[in-house]
């Protein structure tokens, strides 16, 4: 088992990937014990999504939720709502990506309903976990002087809540991934160079970004407007170099508006707006929030508050210390990914503030796409007040070590947090609500072992990335050094540097700080 511990601890990956298995596991699990449909996740209305694209019609919010009783004998009634506006596909307002991506599972098997959901589930589960994983890919490109900041930002982005939500068929899993995947390969081609084929791939991540949400048409826009301003910086104002950037952007950009503009003025014909917001709260009845205290009749706003107290309180106290502390030790380096970053945080922010005020619902996987910089700013507050014990100079291997063992602690705490609120969670929805379960048997415990495990492999990594950090012991020889190597990159401490590390030679480091007066041994040949 240690040597395991130690092969996964030795990839800059290893908690991205064991974080995502046991997202993966846990949404599983959900995914088979839960009640199918889920209204409260909006399942009717997605499967009548699929329902109505397998039969070749692009529904609108007005289209019935299929409910055929001789398909679904057991359901048919409930599909029906409660009402008429709950009869109706209330999601055909989102582009038709990720319900056609589903139509060969209706096809296969719609004649099995609870097999058909739980497929469906599970395709969201997998999108979640490899959001989560983008989510650590990422944050190791924002801070790439501190990995312990990254493998903490994915902890922190596995919340309980979302851990829960992807257990459902929804769109957010594979919507999320596509757009933190775009905003990945735009930040490698803003640092470091353009390529044909990251060119590509961004175009791609784009297009499935706005063809699964709403959401994506903020992603798209910024990326291309990052890359069009930074490329035509870097290759000059000469004729072939704005021509060149502005090529580039108009491949990110313009292929994704090519696939799905269309959706979006149709959107526009039929409800008003690009997104159908307003036709959708008026459908609802939905009532604006003109108090404060009109804030806790949001619907679904305490579970996401009270379920991640932690991240909150960080965010609100320890970030703002973190951020004025590396101020103060380096100034104000104006970063374009930090600020494409940040600009598209804030305006989600502001539309999700916008959404509620006006009577929507709070549900934290809006914020899954802006994650990556929330849960990285989260992860540096977390590590700030390892400076409050064990003062390192920054770029040292003590404050390296200091970061992993800070990190562990914080992790540890998540992790036991993640997995109380969870069976919180699943007893207040699941087993104190259903009389019986969709898929009975040893498999849904067997996969809440499974994700515990991958959980507790987590922690493992992380202290033994700890314990792999050792200094020499004595300070006229202060370099960094490993157990397995006398050189290894020890860059300088910064929260919002972001440029590649530089590699520095042990050895010349310990030799141009010897006391004076002590002979250096002669060169080897």
């Amino acid at each position: 088992m240690s040597r395991l511990v130690s092969r996964l601890a030795s990839r800059p990956d290893a908690v991205p990937l064991l974080a995502a298995a046991m997202l993966l596991l846990l949404g599983a699990q959900v995914a088979l014990v839960f009640k199918v449909p889920s209204w409260g996740n909006d399942e009717p209305a997605h499967m009548g999504y699929v329902a109505s694209l397998a039969e070749g019609r692009l529904p609108t919010i007005e289209t019935d939720i299929v409910d055929d009783p001789a398909r679904f004998p057991g359901t048919a009634e409930e599909l029906r709502g409660w009402d008429e506006e709950h009869g109706d596909i209330w999601t055909a307002n989102h582009p038709p990506l990720f319900p056609l991506a589903m139509v060969p599972v209706w096809w296969a098997l719609s004649d099995h309903q609870s097999a058909m959901v739980i497929t469906m589930r599970l395709a969201n589960t997998l999108g979640f976990a490899v959001w989560l994983y983008l989510v650590g890919a990422l944050a190791r490109e924002l801070v790439p002087r501190r990995p312990a900041v990254a493998a903490l930002a994915v902890v922190v982005a596995a919340a309980p809540t979302l851990v829960l939500r992807s257990a459902f068929f929804q769109n957010d899993g594979w919507a999320s991934a596509s757009a933190v995947l775009l905003f990945l390969v735009t930040v490698r081609m803003v640092r470091d160079r353009v390529t044909p084929q990251r060119v590509a791939v961004a175009a791609a991540a784009g297009t499935v970004a706005v063809g699964m949400r709403t959401q994506g048409v903020l992603v798209v826009a910024l990326c291309a407007l990052t890359l069009l301003v930074v490329l035509w910086r870097r290759w000059g104002p000469t004729g072939p170099g704005r021509r060149r950037a502005a090529a580039v952007a108009a491949v990110v950009g313009g292929v994704p508006a090519a696939a799905f503009g269309w959706f979006f003025v149709r959107n526009l014909l039929l409800y008003g707006d690009l997104t159908g917001q307003a036709a959708l709260l008026e459908k609802f009845e939905r009532s604006p929030v003109t108090s404060w205290a009109g804030i806790a009749d949001i619907p679904g706003v305490v579970e996401p508050i009270a379920a991640t107290p932690i991240p909150l309180v960080v965010a609100l106290v320890l970030v703002p210390a973190a951020l004025v502390g590396s101020v103060r030790r380096h100034g104000v380096r104006p970063d374009p990914v930090w600020i494409m970053l940040g600009v598209h945080a804030a305006l989600t922010l502001h539309s999700v503030v916008g959404f509620l005020r006006v009577g929507g619902g709070l549900h934290d996987r809006y914020l899954m796409q802006s994650m990556p910089v929330l849960a990285t700013a989260v992860a540096v507050g977390m590590l700030e007040v390892g400076r409050w014990w064990a003062a390192a100079a920054p770029g040292t291997p003590a404050a390296e070590r200091r970061d992993w063992w800070v990190a562990s602690a914080w992790s540890a705490v998540l992790l036991a947090w993640l997995a109380g609120t969870l069976a919180w969670l699943l007893h207040h929805h699941v087993f104190s609500r259903q009389a019986f379960s969709p898929v009975d048997g040893p498999v849904p415990d067997v996969l809440a072992v499974l994700g515990a495990c991958a959980g507790a492999a987590v922690l493992a990594v992380l202290v033994r990335s700890a314990r792999g950090v050792t200094v020499q012991p004595t300070a006229s020889t202060a370099g960094p050094t490993t157990r397995s190597s006398a050189t290894r990159t020890w860059p300088r401490e910064d929260l919002l540097d972001g440029g590649p590390p530089s590699t520095v030679d042990v050895r010349s480091i310990s030799a141009r700080r010897r006391p004076r007066g002590r002979r250096s041994p002669a060169p080897r040949a």
